[in-house]
């Protein structure tokens, strides 16, 4: 996947047992949108509510100016194995390629030399030089009893402070000619670095129905080459009020290897505790409701993602002298979701409103609300488009310029996902039922990002086009 930090890589997006039992990644915001964005294979109803089934599908994600490119395949299956027992399996497979910020500013934001900054450095190496060459050639005649030590080192100081200053003015014009003539010292835009890898996930779950009871075991194995998962996750629900009311709660434990930024394999593990509520409201309308809470502690930081300090001076445009981010080992977050979902029969369409909640620990709080439509259109297709909008505060860590490397603060990062944004998602969905026992559905998406704290580049923040092409058959 590339070199650790330093010269360029975050943490794993949280997501709900179903998801998690897919392999969700973790590593930077396009991985997230992947999954929180896809689409499911299949929006029209089935005819009969226990078919067994098999879908596949191809998304297509890519950032714009040939950033992060994803391409992932994914298989899923659910087939009956009794009357009251279900066996559900998935593979994904994806491959990552494409440039990812560093983490540093751009150049146009870096702490360069000024010439006297060159030149006071230039004259402390040119007096040593002096001096110490001074010493060497003259030493022959303290050793002769010619002069004293002192008498020819109080010569030393005077012929270095005599030739020193010439010496550091043409080394510091020379440097700062060479800085001020680079093309990139005025550059706009993020420094990117260069990443690529390859993941495989495989998930199995086992729901098993007893009258209103149902209880689903899943386990699922995830694998890049810098990041193992190992998860686990147990969901019940509860039917009441002859089907109209759901109650549903659940658990998933995840217990991963993360590859630091030297190379070191370290623990990270998650517990998610879910509950939530479905209630009909009639044939037309119904309202969910749902909340969890995540406790993940380990490797936290992202070692792709580099620091900047404001007071240690950057030599070259080209290359960024970059220190690891460091993240609190322990993060809490808890999370509300409500949506409403309403058939308009003059219509024949359905609308949904979702609104979401987030905070964690690192001080992020979050909003996101949803609204989307499925308009039927005949007997067999359904298009359905939808917007969100997306905004968060800053982490309480997060710095553009960490102020001082020698009172560093306990944590630090420079990760534009932890910066305060928002981000805007629209995107349409047309999905056709061929025939009883075949579907297509063929979606795009737009996704824009954008910048709110004022300091942080806008060219930090991607914007990219999703595209995902499904098919599912029952039998």
């Amino acid at each position: 996947m590339g070199k650790p930090f330093h010269n360029s890589r975050q943490g794993k997006g949280k997501a709900s047992s179903a998801d998690k039992s897919l392999g969700v990644r973790r590593r930077t915001r396009w991985v997230a949108m992947a999954v929180a964005l896809a689409l499911p294979l299949l929006r029209v109803s089935r005819a009969v509510g226990q078919e067994d089934d098999a879908g596949y599908r191809k998304s297509y994600y890519q950032e714009d100016d040939n950033r992060i490119k994803v391409t992932t395949d994914t298989l899923q299956a659910d087939v009956g194995l009794r009357s009251h027992v279900r066996l559900n399996v998935g593979m994904v497979t994806d491959a990552i390629s494409g440039a990812t910020p560093t983490g540093a500013p751009p150049q146009s934001q870096w702490p360069f030399p000024t010439f006297n900054n060159l030149y006071q450095s230039a004259y402390q190496s040119a007096y040593a030089s002096q001096y110490s060459q001074f010493v060497a050639n003259n030493q022959i005649y303290v050793d002769s009893n010619l002069e004293t030590y002192q008498q020819m080192t109080n010569d030393a100081a005077a012929y270095a402070q005599l030739t020193a200053p010439n010496i550091a003015t043409n080394s510091a014009s020379a440097s700062y000619q060479s800085l001020t003539n680079n093309p990139n010292l005025h550059n706009a835009k993020v420094p990117l670095t260069q990443m690529h890898d390859y993941r495989t996930a495989f998930s199995i779950g086992l729901p098993m129905t007893f009258d209103r009871h149902q209880l689903t075991p899943s386990f699922a194995y995830s694998q890049e080459s810098d990041y193992i998962s190992f998860g686990g996750a147990l969901n019940y629900s509860l039917s009441l009020n002859d089907k109209n009311t759901t109650l549903s709660a659940g658990w998933s434990h995840n217990n991963d290897s993360v590859r630091d930024d030297l190379f070191i394999w370290e623990p990270k593990k998650t517990d998610d505790y879910f509950l939530g509520l479905v209630q009909l409201f009639g044939p037309k309308a119904y309202l969910t409701v749902n909340g969890s809470l995540s406790f993940e502690h380990g490797y936290l930081a992202d070692p792709y993602r580099g620091v900047m300090f404001a007071n240690q001076l950057q030599n070259s445009p080209d290359d960024a002298a970059l220190s690891p981010e460091v993240r609190p080992r322990r993060r809490n977050s808890q999370i509300f979701y409500a949506s409403w979902t309403q058939f308009v029969t003059p219509a024949d369409g359905s609308c949904e409103l979702s609104y979401r909640f987030f905070h964690d620990t690192y001080g992020i709080f979050a909003n996101t609300v949803e609204l989307d439509w499925h308009q039927k259109i005949g007997k067999n297709l359904v298009i359905s488009p939808m917007f969100r909008y997306y905004i968060q505060n800053s982490a309480d860590f997060y710095y553009l310029l960490v102020p001082d490397s020698n009172t560093r603060p306990a944590y630090y990062s420079s990760d534009y996902r932890l910066s305060e944004f928002e981000s805007f998602a629209t995107g349409v969905t047309i999905t056709w039922r061929i025939v009883k026992h075949l579907s297509f559905d063929a979606s795009y998406m737009r996704y824009v990002m954008r910048g709110l704290d004022g300091i942080t580049s806008q060219s930090a923040y991607p914007s990219a086009n999703v595209f995902s092409i499904g098919l599912r058959v029952w039998f």
